[in-house]
């Protein structure tokens, strides 16, 4: 069953890689190969190759089913009206409120339209108060799935299209929005997540311990700052939060022992049923209602079936077979949702499982000591997750295994146990819930307090870029070589293949080339610039009123993929919040060197020096000079930004910032035909008050590189921008379609690209703006 179940897993994993759907016409093709392998089932040789073919189409299948939901591209920024359910707690800030939304009908003022299921909404400014389970009906504008595309950053359309999120979008003022009623049946523990919420912050003040027992209770991790989740991951303690399979594994095994304790008290009970069995059934009962308290997150239910497997052959009574069982869950999960692979906690989840049946089961006899088997069980899940955390793009905390040693037990038998009983008298008997639970969050807060201290001085490994395929399965190999019996020879071996890993850096340009990646940050710019021993960072992307971060979401770990553990210079062309926003996260991040700006007044961090036109330097046989802002003082805001010249032996780039006409006509008078480059960035996002049609000319340009947000506000590029660059035969490339972009400007003189990341890396769930 074990090579059964690797083989369709891997014809799941295989589709999500593809950046087509198979069209269902060739479904019918499956028919005699399954008929072969029915007939030849015991033949592995033929078996397992239609075994997995049988995965790759049935993904294909789930996968069209899912697209299907999807909001027509006409339908983008019009004014609708949705009517459906409220379908989840509804997360509450100072200026918005976001919920998902189970569309039941959608039309306009002439027609109705196809549903696209479930949206996620946001409502900006006085909205009400909301309950999940309501019916309402809304002022909708949607927009298809599409999130920021750079290489090792978050991707936030494949989170959105596992959650079944087919839309996004924002609710308009008006008379039209008003309460329908509520459903009466599916949303019972919405509701009741709801008012255990509601509950929580009536009692506790806000703060850092309020947020983790609404985290430990009904898996909301709104609360938590990213100050708090920056503890968590260094420490390796961010599963602790969220509600998965240790936190149903506690509560089930609390479940199990009291219902079999209590059962066994009875003969007349046990007559009926065995105490075993009667344990598994309330097991069960605890975890499905733990999960739906958590607002049966994937997670959870993943979690539940992998408990439903190993407990269902105590039902059964049949003898547990752990790797059997564990082979169950997965194929259950993949044949209900084969997105679930896509996402990191899937491997995370069956990788722990994994590896603590390979390195534990056997080996812990009862008379062993608790600690020592604690121990091997922390020190087996951390080496065996660790090659699955490097290639998921994670960092490793040093400490956690230490860590997690002392706080896992503080959770599993302490604190999550009296989270659930604080909170649950609470409910029942507010006088006595309160006190218990002002005893829990004064424990949790003790255990963040604790868990901070030791992450200000804890450190991290984590891979550099994607190593060649030959050394990530060596480093698996390792592993699995480290986690067998002591007494098989030839372990040692292990630690040699994990050695050339160590030392792996990504490629870097030869001495007389640069390479430029504009990264998609939005409606903002940021560009890094690498030579051959040297990184300019040329503005750091924006930082939203929402919080979102591009320095701390993108730029960042675009560095750190590419092996980064220094910025020789970073210019902040203007003060504008678009340029300047993730300037603090990176130079908390990452040693930095000069800080240069054409608005220094107006960069809060670190201690720029203003750009001043004619500053040049040499780094690795790559000339960059600034030309733009001269001595003048008249230059504020827009034209204030510096203009940045690369020259090399395949021509010039231009990175022009957010210029306008003003400072385009002074470089004109003053640069002339040194203004003619190879690759330049539209000025200003593409705005009609730049890129006037002297300044296209003088450039002479071949492409022309636009950093903007997808459907943004402005409406940048403007159309009329468009055709001026294009009527000199110019192409046009905007992150907003393209992702990031990337160019090398080789030595011998030729340029590489432009390669488009929303291009190369491209999955089928990914929309297509272009």
């Amino acid at each position: 069953m074990i090579y059964t179940t690797v083989a369709f897993v891997s014809g799941v994993v295989l589709l999500q890689f593809q950046s087509t759907l198979p069209p269902l016409s060739a479904l019918p093709l499956l028919l005699p190969l399954c008929l072969l392998a029915w007939r030849y089932r015991a033949t592995p040789v033929i078996q397992l190759p239609v075994t997995l073919l049988g995965g790759f189409f049935w993904a294909a299948v789930m996968a069209h089913s899912a697209l299907d939901a999807t909001l027509p591209e006409t339908l983008e920024g019009a004014d609708l009206l949705a009517t459906g359910v409220i379908e989840s707690l509804p997360d509450v800030t100072a200026d918005r409120t976001r919920f998902w939304f189970q569309v039941e009908q959608l039309a306009d003022a002439q027609q109705a339209y196809p549903v696209p299921g479930r949206v996620l909404l946001n409502w900006y400014r006085h909205a009400p108060a909301l309950s999940a389970g309501d019916r309402w009906q809304f002022s909708v504008r949607l927009k298809r799935p599409h999130g920021l595309a750079n290489p090792g950053a978050f991707d936030y359309e494949a989170s959105l299209f596992q959650k079944g999120i087919r839309a996004t979008g924002y609710i308009r003022a008006g008379a039209v929005n008003r309460r329908l009623g509520s459903v009466a049946i599916g949303y019972q523990f919405e509701r009741m997540r709801q008012a255990i919420a509601e509950k929580i912050d009536s009692v506790l003040p806000p703060g850092e311990p309020a947020g983790l027992v609404r985290a430990l209770m009904i898996g909301d991790r709104s609360r938590i700052s990213p100050a708090e989740w920056a503890v968590f991951r260094k420490t390796g303690t961010n599963h602790l939060v969220a509600i998965s399979g240790l936190h149903i594994g506690i509560v089930s095994g609390i479940g199990f022992f009291l219902a079999g304790g209590l059962w066994r008290r009875s003969a007349r009970l046990c007559g009926l049923m065995p105490a075993p069995q009667a344990g598994a059934v309330a097991a069960l009962i605890s975890g499905f209602c733990y999960a739906g308290l958590a607002g049966f997150a994937i997670p959870c239910v993943r979690a539940l079936v992998m408990l439903s497997a190993v407990l269902g052959g105590v039902l059964c009574r049949r003898p547990v077979q752990p790797a059997r069982s564990l082979c169950i869950a997965l194929l259950s999960i993949v044949l209900i949702d084969p997105i679930a692979v896509i996402s990191p906690g899937f491997w995370l989840s069956f990788g722990a499982v994994a590896v603590i049946l390979l390195g534990i089961l056997g080996r812990l006899r009862l008379t062993a000591a608790l600690i020592a088997g604690l121990f091997k069980v922390q020190w087996v899940v951390a080496l065996g997750l660790a090659p699955i955390l490097l290639l998921l793009g994670f960092e490793l905390p040093i400490v956690s295994p230490l860590v997690n040693l002392m706080v896992v037990p503080l959770f599993s038998l302490l604190l999550v146990p009296l989270t659930l009983f604080s909170v649950t008298a609470l409910m029942l008997w507010p006088s006595l819930g309160t006190l218990l639970l002002a005893a829990t969050t004064w424990l949790l807060g003790q255990t963040q307090w604790l868990l901070a201290l030791v992450a200000e001085h804890s450190d991290t490994i984590s891979l550099a870029g994607v190593p060649p395929l030959w050394m990530l399965l060596g480093m698996l190999l390792s592993i699995l070589l480290l986690l067998l019996p002591a007494g098989i020879p030839g372990r040692w071996l292990g630690l040699l293949l994990i050695w050339p890993l160590l030392f792996y850096r990504p490629a870097s340009p030869p001495r007389g080339e640069v390479w430029m990646t504009m990264l998609d940050v939005g409606q903002g710019l940021a560009i890094v610039l690498e030579t051959s021993r040297h990184v300019l960072l040329y503005d750091a992307g924006p930082r939203f009123p929402s919080g979102f971060d591009t320095g701390a979401a993108v730029v960042v770990p675009y560095l750190r993929s590419r092996g980064v553990e220094k910025i020789d210079r970073i210019i902040v062309t203007n003060g504008d919040m678009d340029h300047r926003g993730g300037l603090a996260t990176v130079l908390r991040e990452l040693p930095s060197g000069t800080l240069l700006s054409g608005e220094p007044g107006r960069i809060p961090s670190g201690k720029p020096v203003r750009c001043a036109a004619g500053t040049h330097w040499t780094w690795d046989g790559v000339r960059f000079e600034i030309l733009h802002p001269d001595g003048a003082a008249h230059w504020r805001g827009n034209d204030a930004s510096c203009v940045l010249a690369v020259a090399t032996a395949a021509g010039q780039l231009l990175l022009t910032g957010d210029i306008e006409a003003a400072a385009e006509e002074r470089l004109i008078a003053h640069y002339g035909e040194r203004l003619a480059s190879a690759v330049v960035t539209v000025p200003h996002h593409g705005s009609a008050g730049s890129s006037g049609t002297q300044f296209i000319a003088a450039t002479g340009v071949r492409y022309g590189l636009i950093s903007a947000g997808y459907r943004n506000r402005y409406g940048f590029p403007k159309a009329v921008v468009r055709e001026r660059w294009q009527g000199r035969a110019v192409t046009l490339l905007n992150t907003a379609e393209a992702g990031a972009i990337s160019l090398r400007f080789t030595a011998d003189g030729r340029i590489e690209g432009p390669f488009s990341y929303r291009k190369t890396h491209r999955r089928y769930w990914m929309t297509t703006p272009f």
